[in-house]
């Protein structure tokens, strides 16, 4: 049975999109993904994933190389201490409200190339990122990557997840389009002129909770997993996601069991999902994928293991479906990740 709740993995776009500022100042990637523990042959594929502990390993790496705090993706490079020296100015204030006003103030004096407004709409408060520039791919990507930590930072100040009404976001749906959902806890709207999310107005007088002293280790860990550590657990996405968790090693569950465990039927679980963009088979699928993802890295479990501990019948199942969710088969898989990354023993965490 598997020990621990197996972890969200990333989607390889956004590992293309970090390296974005990189390949714009003109640095090879190829040593920067080796550097962070992950395949530069990974990259071919669009299906491939890679863990949290790489992408953030990645992260801390471009932007030593860059020597920008925002990975190069701006016009203009963010000096390195930024984020931390906000966070300081946002830990001493009182409530929630109070510290957001500081910090967008901070960020005003700092970002050249957009600014953070907050706008309240009768029992709204609006966070927009107002561009000041013709926004790229890379300028873009840098919006929403504020946007990701900036909520992150808001939870962790008030130690609680901060539910979110809407959020809107430039382009089209792309395969971003779960990850957002992921990260924000609610449904992402594409297409739009700016980006931006909103929540309800009574969180601002919320009191801050954190301190000097707890600074510290959320900056150590911030690049990690400053986002995913606040889902909502209570939402049936999250609740479907823990059922399945816990029944990883029974194989393919299927949708009437979970249905009948959460005493519903299993239309109506479907129709659930469907309000929170989430489909069950999705759900199903991504979780023994990021469970294969990471018992691949162990090389003490054969193939035939790790398919054990998913709950599939024969290798061979296994085979095919990973290969449907990665573009890879898992033994090449295994390959391309152990040749880069330090191996994991079962139960040893990273």
């Amino acid at each position: 049975m598997y020990r621990t709740a197996p972890r969200h993995t990333v989607p390889v776009s956004q590992v293309h999109n970090i390296l974005g500022g990189a390949r714009r100042q003109g640095l090879s990637v190829n040593p920067l993904l080796v550097q962070a523990g992950i395949s530069p042959l990974l990259m071919g594929s669009r299906l491939s994933r890679v863990s949290q502990a790489q992408f953030a390993k990645l992260l801390r790496v471009v932007q030593r190389q860059t020597g920008d705090e925002y990975w190069g993706l701006c016009a203009h490079p963010v000096k390195f201490g930024t984020f931390a020296q906000c966070c300081e100015l946002m830990v001493h204030a009182p409530t929630l409200g109070d510290a957001l006003r500081a910090g967008s103030h901070f960020y005003h004096l700092v970002l050249q190339d957009f600014t953070v407004r907050l706008q309240r709409q009768d029992d709204l408060v609006w966070v927009r990122l107002h561009s000041h520039g013709p926004v790229g791919e890379c300028s873009d990507f840098a919006e929403r990557v504020f946007m990701f930590f900036g909520y992150g930072l808001m939870c962790w100040l008030i130690e609680e997840r901060l539910p979110v009404s809407h959020v809107l976001m430039r382009g089209e749906a792309t395969s971003e389009q779960p990850l957002g959902s992921l990260l924000f806890n609610a449904p992402v709207r594409y297409g739009q002129s700016r980006n931006a999310f909103c929540f309800d107005a009574r969180w601002l007088d919320c009191a801050v909770r954190q301190d000097s002293a707890s600074l510290h280790g959320f900056l150590r860990r911030s690049l990690g997993n400053l986002v995913v550590r606040y889902r909502d657990r209570s939402c049936i996405t999250e609740r479907v996601r823990c059922y399945l968790r816990q029944h990883l090693h029974d194989g393919s569950v299927p949708v009437e069991q979970v249905a009948e465990a959460f005493g519903m039927t299993p239309d109506t679980l479907r129709r659930r999902l469907r309000m929170e963009q989430a489909r069950f088979q999705d759900l199903k699928d991504g979780l023994r994928r990021d469970a294969a993802i990471e018992y691949l890295a162990c090389p003490n479990l054969s193939l035939a293991e790790v398919a054990e501990r998913l709950g599939f019948s024969e290798p061979s199942t296994f085979h095919r479906a990973f290969k449907k969710w990665t573009g890879l088969p898992p033994g090449e898989y295994r390959q391309l990740v152990l040749a880069e990354d330090r191996p994991l023993a079962v139960g040893q965490d990273y």
